[in-house]
């Protein structure tokens, strides 16, 4: 699946502070893994540099990032 990242390069950058509260919020007392995926808007050839961080354990985020990829609809 290719998409023309060109076309998202007007996109306006989100609000840290609420990203921030929403990231704070969702992890609570019992969390034992996240996995935070970020992206900048993309170059004019098309190229975006993307970042992706966990804490927890290995496994457990990838079985995160395989259930995340299959919830999201196509």
């Amino acid at each position: 699946m290719t998409k023309n990242l060109k076309n998202l390069t007007s996109l306006p950058p989100l609000n840290k502070a609420k990203a921030l509260a929403n990231i704070s919020k969702n992890i609570g007392d019992n969390t034992i893994c996240y996995v935070l995926i970020t992206c900048e808007k993309p170059q004019g050839s098309g190229s975006m540099h993307v970042d992706l961080v966990f804490e927890g354990d290995k496994n457990l985020a990838q079985h995160l990032l395989k259930t995340a990829q299959s919830a999201i609809p196509s």
